[in-house]
């Protein structure tokens, strides 16, 4: 039996945090963003792209929704049930093992956020929402001239984008690194109620705000017409 594929407009809920649950789905189309109450908060986990899976847990573990999911796009999915699911590991148990690499990568992710937010790295006011900030923000190539806005997220992470090991950031600086000076997870963009700022994931060429180097320890506030250094990629900042 084919599987079916559903479609969802942009803000619409794919299925909320404790709802039962029988079906997993693989984004064949669009963004979709996974949601988690954090310190009566609701926070973004992840942003998942084509090709990405969630709701796997429902039907490996048959218990409910652990978290809530959102289209941030109109999004197209293909709904996996089950025996569906049972069927294609028996036919492909490369499946399985791709499935365990994404599962521990979302992990290490989610305990970084957690990790940074106690550390108080992410401060968030009572009843504030994380991703509502006044005015729009970009990084714009001192070389090239090229704008690249930045995503209206809390978490926005600057790199170069790697296919192969399914790393695609939200600013790609593929195109403007010639030298392939920065990381693959080269920095991490905070953005928060009253403020943008920056920390450094895994680059090993380093990272500088106004020839300060920074450290992946303790984020620094960035301000309107920063000079940002990625590797040998040098960037401005600015907010509008």
């Amino acid at each position: 039996m084919p599987l079916s594929v559903v479609e969802f407009k942009a803000g619409e809920t794919i299925f909320k945090k404790g709802e039962p649950g029988s079906l997993m789905y693989l984004v064949q189309d669009g963004e979709v963003e996974v949601l988690q109450e954090l310190g009566g908060v609701e926070a973004q986990l992840a942003v998942l792209k084509r090709k990405d899976f969630f709701g796997e847990m429902s039907i490996l573990e048959q218990e409910p929704r652990s978290h809530s999911v959102k289209a941030l796009s109109d999004a197209k999915l293909i709904e996996i049930g089950r025996a569906d699911f049972q069927v294609m590991l028996r036919r492909n148990p490369d499946i399985a093992v791709r499935m365990v690499r994404k599962l521990s990568s979302r992990l290490a992710s989610t305990e970084d956020m957690v990790m940074r937010a106690y550390a108080g790295a992410a401060t968030i006011s009572e009843g504030a929402t994380a991703m509502v900030i006044a005015g729009n923000a970009r990084l714009v190539s001192l070389t090239y001239g090229i704008e690249m806005p930045l995503p209206d997220r809390p978490e926005v992470r600057i790199g170069r984008r790697d296919p192969a090991h399914d790393i695609r950031p939200d600013i790609d600086l593929t195109a403007i690194d010639p030298q392939l000076s920065t990381s693959r997870k080269h920095a991490l963009i905070l953005r928060r109620a009253d403020f943008f700022s920056i920390q450094e994931e895994q680059a090993t060429n380093g990272t500088l705000v106004n020839g300060q180097r920074i450290s992946a320890e303790t984020p620094l506030e960035i301000r309107n017409g920063d000079e940002v250094t990625f590797g040998a990629v040098r960037m401005r900042f600015v907010v509008e």
